[in-house]
């Protein structure tokens, strides 16, 4: 095919971190073909170690050893548009708000000779608010329902803590990420080898 006939999809770039970077192509691009299409041209790229596609949301995720490299490689088959405003906002503000956390954080644990930490003092405070919420209205649904409470306390302690978020297996991660080419599922068992007899 002439470069003509495909030419390369529009996209912007959404995020650039350390391994990683994705983009988010326009959505008259996004048909299931072209993106197959695209994950299989990305994959071969030698900068790139692991393609992620999503036709739904037009997301192209790619992952290698270096970002500028990951970065040339969707140059090289997406009609990137630079967005117009000032680059890296969006990161500056979440790095100056993790950064007054983490402020936060070690004035608290200092004061309290390192007994009390935000990392576990706000999970604790939802958790506790949900169960005050519990105990007051019973199972009913009030202002703020227990179980909303509960559920913040529980997400933001695996937020604050993701070494204790549970992981899914190996087998099943590679699975989701790399359906079979041939379109048919495969058994999670390998098959028995045949013994000669």
């Amino acid at each position: 095919m002439s470069a003509e006939s495909n030419p390369r999809p529009p996209a912007r770039i959404e995020h650039v971190g350390a391994g990683r970077v994705r983009a988010r192509v326009k959505r008259e691009a996004r048909s299931a073909p072209a993106m197959a299409e695209l994950q299989v041209k990305l994959g071969q790229h030698a900068a790139v170690g692991r393609v992620e596609v999503n036709p739904q949301s037009g997301s192209v995720l790619v992952f290698g050893a270096d970002a500028r490299e990951l970065k040339s490689a969707l140059y090289q088959f997406l009609d990137l548009v630079e967005e117009a405003g000032p680059t890296g906002m969006d990161t500056v503000g979440v790095e100056m708000a993790v950064g007054l956390v983490g402020e936060i954080d070690r004035k608290l644990r200092r004061h309290t000779g390192g007994w009390v930490s935000l990392r576990w003092a706000v999970p604790a405070s939802f958790v506790a608010l949900g169960l005050r919420q519990l105990l007051r209205q019973g199972f009913t649904l009030g202002t703020i329902p227990w179980y909303v409470l509960l559920y913040y306390g529980v997400d933001s302690f695996l937020k604050l803590y993701p070494e204790h978020a549970p992981v899914p297996p190996r087998r099943a991660r590679a699975a989701v990420a790399t359906p079979p080419e041939d379109g048919r599922r495969r058994s999670a068992r390998p098959r028995a080898e045949a013994s000669p007899r």
